[in-house]
Formats: C-alpha cells, structure tokens, sequence
C-alpha cells in the first residue's frame, strides 16, 4: 500500500511541477513588460540620515529592475490549484491563503511605487513606528489566514510535546494568526539577492515532499495525493521564476510572491502535524528575520548596528562576499537543514 501511495505521489509531484512551470512559461515573459510599463521598478533613494548608504554601495546596480515578480506566483499557483482541485479542502486553503497574503504584498507594493520617489516617507518606513504598524496590520490579514487553515483545511489542533493544542477557538486563531505573521515575514525577509528566495523555497518544498514520502498515513488517505499537488505546482512556478532571477535578475520576487510561502509551509506542516520537522525547516528563515530584529531593536534603543547590514545574508555582503557566494551557501546550509528536518520528524515526531 505505501509502496502503491509513495508512486502515485512521485507522479504527481513530477506530472504538477510541469503543469506548474507550463502556466507560469505562458505569461511570465509580458508579466516582466508589464511590470516595466507600470514602472514596478526598484529605486534606491539615499536617505538624509545615511541609514542605506552602505546598502546603497552594494546594490546599486539593481536599481531599474522589476521588482514583485512574486505576482508570477501569486496569481498562478492559485489559478492551477483552484481550477483543478477547487472541492479539496487542504488544496482550496493554500490557494485561498497565495491569494489572501499575496494580496497584502501587492498593497504594500504600490505603496512602494507610489512613494518611491519621496524621500520623505522613504525615510518614515524605515522607522521602528512605521514597521510596528506594518506588523500589527499583517497580524490582522493573518487572522483570516487563520480562519482559513481551521476552517477549510481543517486542522482544528495539533498534537506537539505529548500535548495537544486547540485551534479551534478564539486563543487558537490569535495564536496560529500571530504564528503565521512570524512564518510570513520570514519567507519575505530572505528575499534579497538574485536567486536567494526561490532557490530557498525550493529546497524547503523538497523538504515537505520527503515528508510526505516518509510518512504517507500523516498527509494522505487513501490514494488521496493533492498535498504532494500543492508542493508540485509551486516548484514548477519557482522553476520559471528562478530562470529569469538568475544573475542579473530580470524581476525580483517582492512581497507578493514571497509573503505567502510562509503560511503555505506552515499550513503543510501543520496538515501533516510534522511539527518537529517544520520548525527545523524554517530555521534558516527565522534566523534571517531574526537578526533583522536584533537590528531594529539594537538601533532603537542602544543607537547602534550590531549587523553591517541586517538581515544576515546582506550582512555577508558587506562582508566581501559575492552575492553568488551567499546565495550558494545558504543552499547548501538549506539542504542540510531539510535531513535535519526529515531526522527530527522520525525522532521526535
């Protein structure tokens, strides 16, 4: 039977990633013409206050390049999954939650466009007021995120540490809300160097396929294999989208296609209640939030850097590093992570 599962799930991650990479093939080439037309460019601006003036040293020769070429992903994998899986209740949520959080990434996104001329309210945003607020607004967003994994996935609690955790009440939905924040802002924030994202998110997707390999009875009933779909779809889009963010980059991800992968991951590993295996998984992404914060914290109330750059991975820039340099060894740090991920699951879980 588990041999019988395990080949239907191969043939559905291969026969979905191709789907995937098919949709995304036929419009990506005019999104990234659209994207200029409607100047979704990046524009860096020196600040009075010198804040990105390294940052500016490092990437100016990205400045003109598209930016939210995430909409690739956030219009795309929901279009595949819904027109083909709209009754399955775990493929339904992640479609529903692209579509919610992607959303709020695109709203911040024209913000940015409006704005990115105004050096002003550039210099606003950068502020610890501004990002609370931010915060408090994604807390808000994630709350239907929530609403949505509870109640049309249908994962109601989780069993973690000999204990099990409802989410089925008002406690539950701010906890798994504020959760999902965390996870959503994670996967943003590592969104920096051409190819850094994608390639994260693939590896992370190959994580959750190993899972679902490794325990079968915990994701699927049956012949039932439409989480393997979810993984399958969003690595075929990631394969065009990387193709074209290969240095130089022709687009880069932005919040729309980067803000949803942290809820999906978490919506995966809370279905399959691989929750030892999930927060190994996302480690790499919450150590890059994590030191973003420490920054933010660090220059609020101690008016000084602890980073060069914050997050992590710009940091290595200042450094001397390549860009290729640190986006090849957060790879490979990745793919270690995903055996750790797949060993805590079969120990712990």
């Amino acid at each position: 039977m588990i041999t019988s599962i395990s080949f239907f799930m191969v043939k559905e991650l291969a026969l979905w990633a191709v789907i995937g990479a098919i949709a995304a093939g036929l419009w990506v080439v005019p999104l990234i013409a659209l994207l200029y037309k409607f100047q979704f460019t990046i524009k860096h601006i020196a600040m009075p206050s010198k804040a990105n003036e390294e940052w500016m040293k490092l990437h100016e020769k990205d400045s003109g390049t598209p930016s939210n070429g995430g909409i690739l992903l956030w219009f795309t994998v929901p279009a595949v999954l819904l027109l083909a899986f709209s009754t399955v209740p775990l493929v339904k949520a992640a479609a529903l939650i692209i579509l919610l959080v992607g959303l709020y990434g695109f709203v911040d996104a024209i913000i940015d466009v409006i704005t990115k001329n105004n050096v002003a309210f550039r210099e606003f945003q950068n502020r610890f007021e501004w990002r609370v607020g931010k915060l408090l607004v994604s807390i808000l967003v994630n709350i239907g995120v929530a609403l949505l994994i509870v109640n049309v996935a249908g994962v109601t609690s989780i069993d973690f540490l000999s204990y099990t955790i409802s989410l089925n009440n008002v406690l539950g939905i701010v906890l798994l809300a504020v959760t999902t924040t965390i996870f959503s802002y994670s996967t943003e924030i590592i969104d920096g160097i051409d190819g850094l994202s994608s390639g994260m998110y693939m590896i992370t997707l190959v994580g959750f396929s190993l899972l679902m390999l490794a325990f079968p009875a915990s994701f699927f009933t049956s012949a039932d294999t439409t989480a393997m779909v979810i993984t399958g779809v969003l690595q075929g889009v990631l394969m065009v989208y990387l193709y074209f963010n290969i240095p130089p980059a022709r687009f880069y991800m932005g919040a729309p296609g980067a803000m949803p992968m942290g809820p999906v991951f978490l919506l995966l590993g809370l279905y399959g209640n691989m929750i030892p295996a999930l927060l190994v998984l996302m480690l790499p992404y919450f150590i890059d939030l994590a030191t973003s914060f420490i920054q933010l914290i660090s220059l609020r109330f101690l008016k000084r850097k602890i980073f060069r750059i914050a997050p992590i991975h710009h940091h290595f820039e200042a450094m001397g590093w390549p860009g290729t340099k640190v986006v090849m060894r957060f790879w490979l740090f990745n793919w270690g992570i995903v055996m750790l991920a797949v060993l805590a699951q079969i120990y712990f879980g």
